[in-house]
């Protein structure tokens, strides 16, 4: 039945080998490429393939999961090469098709980005302390999430966190605001201050990223609590509950999304902040209680 294939996404035709691949006929679908064989380079660079292929629905799952697999082998080539742009590149595509419908079986795939990322190599050649200089031209929520890994792996390191603590603070960071991938696009893009009915509905990706990253295969709480509380302050000014008793991650996290908001020159509807104001006008936040002295602080550091 028609009802049972769906269009396979370009970007990741040449990762699927497990999945098959179908084209549409006036007679219904063919199979074009069987389980266990890849597309080959030269049949994708040259378009010497069908302009629309499909794929089984019970196999999307499968399908991502293999991608992802594709895009981390292609991280740890970039990475290998020492260009900053491939690897973010690499990352946004990879972070985009991820919350293209986020969900268990499929986010958990993130975990071993972060340990490319936190790799020997990696950390040698400082290739997490410039990715969020590489700019992009579309500020989407997969590009603020890389950017905001990149700042907590950058903290991370420079407070001395333990392997496991900087994986579980990388991935809380990733995935802190899986959340908006179900608010609405004409919301998260709008070009100017949003009305309080909106700002309303924006503070629902909180709530909704918590209750996405519940269903999740992750063993630590903090990933979760993350996605809940890093709109929240100390001073119980924040939302989505006002709560006061927050993680170091969720505090952490907080800061450098702000940081991140601020200084990007992404972004369509205004310039980049300086950093230095940037961090003044955090600062502001810190000195009427609402984020912790001593985490701002060291984060100001770890950004020298």
């Amino acid at each position: 039945m028609q009802s049972d294939y769906i269009l396979a996404r370009k970007s990741q035709l040449h990762f699927y080998k497990d999945v098959p691949l179908y084209t549409k006929t006036s007679n219904g679908f063919v199979l074009y490429k069987p389980e266990g064989m890849t597309l080959g380079g030269m049949r994708l660079n040259e378009a010497r393939h069908p302009h629309r292929m499909y794929m089984l629905k019970k196999d999307k799952l499968k399908g991502l999961q293999e991608a992802q697999k594709g895009f981390n082998h292609q991280l740890t080539k970039n990475i290998q090469s020492g260009s900053k742009e491939q690897i973010k590149e690499t990352l946004v595509t990879m972070m985009d098709e991820t919350l293209a419908e986020p969900r268990s079986g499929s986010l958990e795939g993130v975990s071993e980005t972060i340990d490319i990322l936190m790799s020997d190599y990696a950390q040698e050649s400082q290739v997490v302390e410039s990715l969020w200089k590489v700019s992009f031209q579309d500020y989407t929520t997969a590009l603020h999430s890389i950017n905001v890994m990149a700042f907590a792996l950058g903290f991370a390191a420079h407070t001395g966190f333990n392997s496991h603590d900087m994986k579980i603070f990388g991935l809380a960071a990733l995935l802190h605001d899986v959340g908006k991938t179900k608010i609405d696009p004409e919301i998260l893009q709008a070009a100017g201050k949003l009305s309080d009915e909106e700002f309303e509905e924006m503070k629902k990706h909180t709530t909704i990223g918590f209750n996405i990253l519940d269903k999740c295969q992750f063993n630590d709480q903090r990933i979760k609590l993350t996605a809940l509380d890093h709109h929240e302050k100390l001073d119980g000014s924040g939302y989505p509950n006002g709560k006061s008793n927050l993680s170091e991650i969720a505090q952490t996290i907080g800061i450098i999304d702000c940081y991140e908001a601020l200084t990007n020159d992404d972004r369509p509807y205004r310039s980049a902040m300086d950093p230095l104001k940037a961090l003044e006008i955090i600062k502001e936040d810190v000195v009427v209680s609402k984020f912790d002295v001593k985490n701002f602080e060291q984060f100001a550091y770890s950004l020298t």
